[in-house]
């Protein structure tokens, strides 16, 4: 790594791109061994160890795109107390020199992949219009120079395969962070303009094929890489986000019905998860058998095998979060939803957010570092559907849901030291949270048990629409665009609408558990896994349940008998609403008793 060049003191004039200069040379070393470790297919893949070794690859605009993602993984003094600052002055300097290439028509392959760096630090960064202008930036680019097109097909060369892994990149922005490609349809009636998909078949119908997946191998054995199918699944999170937003709109499709996205995606996801080849699947990796160590010398191998396992659980979750279903306030009788969804619907997302709560348990365990601010998106989408359990009939699946809360809290919380995307998601989830269990406004003695749940629609918007500009803290006049150029606060103003989500319980018969097969077995922590081989019987007590419920010695006491469903009607549906079984397990036979921590959720997994 000794060729990387001395940094270069910008010239001293008013028209220079280059506002910051490169830090001394050692700490550029320092930041791209930190890159390859903690950023390398984590997610992007846009280089190769061996490119930093040439001179004439370290591009000054690649370097400092560096710095702006890796500074933040180094505890050398230099950064101590500003790596936000320097990481923000390091994209600005990599932005200047890339509009100083698109003006001046020389665009490299070095321009395009420090664009990619860009768009990635601002979403980091929590700048979201600015990476969507970066997005857009990288992917005309790469149109116009003709790198979504293979026009080399079945060669292998180092040069195709650089271009090979920028392109599979670039999709990978856009599916997981681009905005929504739409376009407008003003042919019919010029009075009445729609919008419409993107026709996604021209180029197929010419016979034009997209670049071929770059070659992977992966550990000793030499099997196919991972890294692919991490995009692939991305392409699919994409589908879900379109599907969420169609929810936001009111789309009157049913999930159920055979053309909605529900349906669509679903199925599309049936069909990845049996073409998943078997080496890559949870049995066969064995993650928890590995040693820290093992699993930090192979990152490239295991940050996307994590990415993975989070994102599947959360199409899952996302598919099923009942607050789709439930959050209109004037609900239709055509969009009432019946029993046999909801019931189905319920046991999906809580057997998934369980997995997404075990694998935080797994990687804390492993002591493993995680290095995609995405995930944490993902987490607190877990924590938000879990919240709905936490007034569950049955006491142990209202506690489990509490543990597994402020395991998604306190994890996200850790990731919001790092990335302020996360801050910014991490204080959302906690409003919500606040909100929810707030005391109701219509309750007139607040000694009964709470019956329901206040959720905030356009917090939880902002949480399950993961590329909204909304949930950009750049001020305005700071990001991007100049104050000017937004509504005045008047204009802009929102109506904050909160949708009281009441839980009924019907014993309609008595929950009997001398069959092993009603109650969900307890969530195991790391902690509880500890304390159980050691012979102990402390209970543990988390933060969040005693901050929002008060002393847990009086939790269970404080909620009526067990009963088997749990409901949650829109408001003004108190009579005809949909039931939720949140007691009874279904998998509960697949368990292996004798080991209740390997047992648990062992099935429906990648």
């Amino acid at each position: 790594m000794n060729t990387v060049p001395e940094p270069e003191e910008p010239p001293d004039n008013d028209l220079n791109p280059i506002p910051f200069s490169l830090p001394p040379q050692d700490i550029v070393v320092e930041c791209v061994d930190l890159y390859l470790k903690y950023c390398h297919k984590q997610p992007l893949w846009l280089f190769d160890e061996d490119d930093f070794l040439q001179p004439d690859l370290c591009s000054r605009e690649v370097l400092f795109g560096i710095l702006a993602l890796a500074a933040r993984y180094s505890d050398n003094p230099f950064f101590t107390g500003r790596v936000q600052q320097m990481c923000a002055e390091y994209a600005e300097s990599a932005r200047g020199l890339v509009m100083l290439q698109i003006a001046q028509g020389s665009v490299q392959l070095s321009t395009i992949q420090s664009l990619c760096l860009l768009a990635l630090a601002n979403f980091i960064a929590n700048d979201t219009r600015k990476a969507w202008l970066h997005i857009g930036l990288v992917t005309s680019l790469s149109r116009c120079g003709g790198l979504d097109v293979e026009s080399h097909r079945g060669e292998y060369t180092p040069a195709l395969e650089t271009r090979r892994r920028l392109f599979w990149s670039i999709h990978l922005l856009n599916q997981q962070y681009g905005p929504r490609n739409v376009q407008l349809n003003m042919l019919q009636d010029i009075q009445y303009p729609k919008y419409m998909g993107v026709d996604t078949d021209s180029m197929r119908e010419m016979g034009i094929v997209p670049p071929q997946i770059p070659q992977e191998i992966a550990g000793p054995t030499q099997i196919e890489g991972i890294w692919i199918y991490m995009v692939q699944l991305s392409t699919l999170w994409n589908e879900v986000q379109h599907y969420v937003s169609h929810c936001a709109s009111g789309d009157p499709m049913p999930p159920w019905s055979l053309q909605s996205g529900y349906s669509v995606i679903g199925a599309q996801l049936m069909n990845i998860e049996t073409k998943f080849p078997t080496y890559h699947r949870w049995d066969s990796v064995r993650f928890m058998d590995h040693s820290s160590h093992d699993l930090h010398q192979n990152r490239g191998y295991w940050s996307p095998w994590v990415y993975l396992q989070f994102t599947y659980h959360a199409i899952h979750s996302v598919l099923n979060h009942p607050f789709l279903y439930s959050w209109r306030p004037q609900q239709s009788t055509q969009l009432a939803v019946p029993n046999t969804f909801w019931k189905t619907s319920s046991e999906l997302a809580l057997i998934h957010t369980t997995w997404t709560a075990r694998l935080i348990d797994l990687i804390q365990e492993k002591d493993y570092q995680v290095s995609d601010p995405f995930l944490g998106h993902l987490v607190a989408i877990a924590a938000t559907i879990q919240l709905y359990y936490c007034r569950a009939a049955d006491s142990t699946v209202r506690q489990s849901a509490q543990t597994k809360v402020d395991v998604c809290l306190a994890f996200l919380g850790q990731l919001a030291t790092k990335w302020p995307r996360c801050q910014a998601i991490h204080r959302k989830l906690e409003e919500i949270l606040q909100s929810a269990f707030a005391p109701s406004p219509s309750s007139s003695d607040a000694s009964l048990p709470r019956r329901t749940l206040s959720i905030n629609t356009s917090l939880m918007w902002d949480i399950l629409l993961h590329s909204s500009p909304r949930t950009s803290s750049a001020p305005l006049g700071e990001g991007l665009f100049d104050s000017s150029f937004f509504q005045t606060s008047e204009e802009a103003s929102e109506e904050k609408q909160t949708v009281e989500t009441e839980i009924f319980h019907h014993s309609t018969r008595a929950v009997d558990t001398s069959d092993g097969g009603q109650a969900l077995p307890p969530y195991s922590s790391a902690a509880d896994r500890k304390s159980h081989s050691e012979g102990g019987e402390q209970k543990l007590h988390s933060s969040w349940e005693r901050s929002r419920f008060g002393p847990s010695d009086g939790l269970v006491d404080q909620y009526p008998p067990l009963s088997e469903t749990m409901m949650w009607p829109g408001p003004g549906l108190r009579g005809d609403s949909s039931l939720m079984d949140l007691a009874h397990d279904p998998f509960f036979q697949f368990q292996d008793h004798q080991s209740p921590y390997m047992g648990i959720w062992e099935i429906g997994n990648l």
